[in-house]
């Protein structure tokens, strides 16, 4: 978290603003897509910190099981620190959107840190619940879920139509236990520290 919070310190932010970050996150979740974090990373802090949230990469230290974490600064600086844990980019984007949930749904007092013990369970759910709801619309994904089984062509075109990357989609189902955890994988995007 000490890391998180020398890295956020870095990042100029605006002043909190709540719904100027809910409108934030519409921009970012078009950057799903977009494959190459060197593209993706710097609009995503830059519109995170236009809204008073500094968005940080931090390497996950062994042993610790930490994807994500959410803590202010102070009551005009949030922080979302991502650790790139599991390394594809399904994780990547629920983890930051779940965070961001956190951000919006919850105090301004509370650290949140996902894969940490003692976490306040109902607050972890609400947090789940948005951001599958930011990245796949809950209608669209019902409507989508009925097409049994997925092809990977059903799953690009589906993912095309709601403007989302097709390995967040597979991420997704994968976790609801509608396509097994060895399918699809490869449409997935993998990313590495540049040190790896």
């Amino acid at each position: 978290m000490r890391q998180g919070e020398l890295e956020a310190a870095r990042i100029d932010c605006a002043p909190y603003d709540k719904a100027a970050f809910r409108r934030a996150l519409d921009k970012v979740r078009h950057l799903t897509s977009v494959a190459n974090p060197a593209e993706f990373v710097p609009a995503m802090q830059a519109s995170c910190a236009a809204a008073g949230v500094a968005v940080v990469f931090v390497p996950a230290l062994s042993k610790t099981g930490v994807s994500g974490a959410t803590q202010w600064l102070n009551p005009q600086k949030a922080v979302i620190q991502l650790s790139l844990r599991y390394k594809t980019n399904d994780h990547l984007w629920f983890t930051f959107f779940h965070e961001a949930g956190h951000i919006l749904l919850h105090g301004k007092k509370e650290l949140f840190i996902e894969g940490g013990n003692g976490m306040d369970e109902a607050k972890e759910q609400e947090a789940n619940q948005f951001a599958e709801q930011e990245l796949i619309p809950r209608r669209a994904f019902t409507e989508f879920a009925t097409q049994t089984p997925f092809s990977k062509a059903a799953i690009i075109e589906f993912a095309q139509t709601i403007d989302l990357a097709p390995g967040v989609v597979v991420g997704q189902l994968q976790h609801k236990g509608l396509l097994p955890n060895t399918h699809c994988n490869d449409l997935k995007v993998r990313y590495q520290w540049a040190h790896e």
